[in-house]
């Protein structure tokens, strides 16, 4: 068994599952954090204006 060839095929393994796996967390309604604070900024920008509108 040589080491470098196992790091090489572990690499090329990780270049076609990440695609996949990424497919797989969007569909599934995973988000990144980095996506998930804006929206967040978002949400309370507009509970503010209908609370104003309520209010």
């Amino acid at each position: 068994m040589n080491p470098f060839a196992m790091m090489k095929d572990a690499k090329n393994m990780e270049k076609m599952m990440k695609p996949a796996l990424e497919k797989f967390m969007k569909e599934a309604g995973f988000v990144k954090k980095d996506e998930l604070e804006p929206m967040k900024r978002r949400i309370a920008e507009l509970e503010a204006e209908v609370n104003k509108l309520k209010g």
